[in-house]
């Protein structure tokens, strides 16, 4: 049980099960953990807040189990109790937290339940641009968490593998009679958007990429083979990338897998009357309550009998819930903001239909617009930056920082941990204008900078010869401010399992890199005040000195971000 339990359950047992808070006071001098139950259960006591407060406090100092981890109980403000941990509990908790080595982090609020989660999702026939570099790398991270939060963890990349753009490219294909076989992606990005400038003055283009795109739905061979072909080389591509990133998959479905499964949707969404002809003889499904309509409808079925991007996932989330791999309790999907209408519309219309869909939670998590040059990128426009063009940029800009600064570096992962923190340091909500120096700073609140206070740890324990899970505890031994501020930091925001649960309960990788970064700087102000090696502490200190480490490589680990040796 850990700290914050030990309290809470110390709390419960005078008052009962009550909805009180425990938590870290904003300001670190008035303790460790700090609870309102006084000031939530005075009115209904009769009693002032204060007055309770103290009444409480007597109690529970004469509670042993608490008492054994707990220093002092004392009132602060209106009437809250804080809480001061006992030095010596910390630090037999640092040497628990060596002996956990990589699972140092964990938390396991979400022992027992299984989660899947969606990201990634290229389409077919498109190069990656960095504006897949958000879902990619936030949803990496979030599966990353869930795998730490005690869940059974599972992905999907749902890949766009059909749509009017295939019509596009098919038509254009065909109209110039190319071998697709011998066509690259960058070739199938071109064809498209040579295509969709043409439409702009041949407006009935769109009528010949529309029936290629029928033709495509039903069976015609030649379109099937010319599309065969574009999943073929893009998923080479693709996975190449992939190796490059540190993101790997245990499902890849293309939305071309649920065909067969969406005439059936179709049919059950009419017989229950939860589909309606629309106007023009489109089928849609109507949002409404009490006569009033809280969506707008989302479309089944177009007039000419093709399918829609929301057919589509109606039928992804009822294979998910089918097939025992992807039954999941949660469903997290890591997409573009731009798709919050329609994922609303999704999982209301799920439960429309389906029962088995009322018992599951599904999560979309929404991430901003990158913005470049002040404009959207769009492969439409050819406007989108190259992720293999980053990468490289990341790698070049890593040698010549090492050169400049004399310091040896691996290059490729010091360039990815730069890329990959620059995303995940920020909500994935917000909206941002992508800059080159920005993606690829190597000081300040950055990756590189925590693979750097790593290396430092690291170099720490190699000047006494001993590695990070050799290090021995020291018992009984007082902590100064600035062992305590770091021993605090490292075992009650850490240690306990805090920063993982917060971060998967928010779905939020950036509440582990602020964590992380405060470390981080919490470490560099001790080591820049307190002597480590041939001093009486020397034991704590390195023990202060290999959690540290360890915990930056495995939150690192958690964020997709690797650790280098030398910099």
């Amino acid at each position: 049980m850990n700290i914050k339990e030990i309290i809470k359950k110390s709390i419960e047992e005078i008052f009962g099960p009550r909805d009180f808070s425990v938590e870290h006071p904003g300001d670190e001098r008035m303790g460790d953990y700090a609870s309102n139950v006084a000031l939530l259960m005075a009115k209904q006591l009769e009693k002032a807040p204060r007055e309770l407060a103290t009444d409480i406090i007597a109690k529970l100092e004469k509670d042993e189990r608490l008492m054994e981890v707990v220093e002092k109980i004392e009132v602060a403000g209106p009437g809250f109790i804080n809480f001061w941990i006992k030095d010596e509990v910390l630090t037999e908790r640092l040497s628990e937290m060596l002996k956990n080595d990589g699972h140092c982090l964990d938390s396991d609020f979400m022992s027992g339940k299984k989660v899947l989660v969606e990201y990634s999702s290229p389409n077919i026939a498109k190069r990656f641009s960095v504006g897949h570099l958000r879902s990619t790398i936030i949803g990496q991270a979030l599966f990353n968490l869930y795998k730490h939060s005690g869940a059974e963890v599972t992905n999907d990349n749902h890949l766009g593998d059909w749509g009017t753009q295939f019509g596009m490219i098919i038509a254009a294909a065909e109209e110039k009679n190319f071998d697709v076989s011998k066509m690259t992606v960058t070739d199938f990005e071109n064809l498209y958007i040579e295509f969709n400038k043409r439409i702009e003055t041949t407006p009935e283009l769109k009528d010949k990429a529309r029936d290629a795109f029928a033709r495509l739905e039903s069976g015609d061979e030649n379109a099937k083979k010319i599309w065969r072909e574009c999943i073929e080389i893009s998923m080479k591509e693709f996975a190449q990338i992939y190796h490059k990133l540190g993101v790997s998959f245990e499902h890849e479905y293309g939305e071309s897998v649920y065909l067969k499964t969406m005439p059936g949707i179709i049919e059950e969404a009419m017989e229950i009357d939860v589909a309606t002809e629309g106007e023009r003889g489109a089928l849609i499904i109507k949002f409404e309550k009490d006569g009033k309509e809280y969506l707008p409808p989302a479309m089944l079925q177009k007039s000419d009998g093709t399918t829609t991007y929301f057919t589509r996932d109606l039928a992804t989330i009822r294979k998910r819930l089918d097939d025992v791999e992807l039954r999941s309790d949660l469903y997290v999907y890591e997409v573009g903001s731009e798709q919050t209408l329609h994922f609303r519309q999704v999982f209301e219309a799920v439960k429309f239909l389906w029962e088995d869909a009322k018992t599951v939670e599904f999560k979309h998590v929404a991430h901003g617009l990158m913005t470049f040059g002040g404009e959207k990128m769009s492969t439409r426009k050819g406007t989108n930056i190259k992720l293999e063009d980053l990468i490289f940029r990341a790698g070049e800009e890593a040698k010549k920082v090492a050169k400049e600064k004399n310091i040896e570096v691996i290059s490729e992962k010091i360039g990815m941990g730069a890329i990959k923190y620059n995303e995940l340091r920020r909500s994935p909500e917000s909206n941002y204008e992508f800059k080159w120096e920005e993606a690829l700073s190597m000081e300040g609140n950055s990756g590189p900078y925590l693979q750097y206070v790593y290396v430092r740890t690291k170099g720490i324990l190699e000047k006494v010869g001993v590695k990070i899970g050799e290090v021995k505890n020291s018992r009984n031994q007082k902590l100064n401010d600035d062992e305590s501020r770091l021993a605090r930091w490292l075992v009650l925001r850490i240690g306990e399992g805090e920063m993982v649960e917060n971060a998967a309960k928010n779905f939020a990788p950036h509440l582990i890199c602020q964590t992380l970064f405060e470390l981080a700087q919490k470490f560099n102000g001790f080591y820049d005040r307190s002597r480590v090696i041939g001093v009486p502490e020397e034991n704590l200190r390195l023990l202060l000195v290999a959690v540290t480490g360890l915990v930056i490589k495995s939150g690192l680990e958690i964020l997709g971000i690797e650790v280098v040796e030398k910099m």
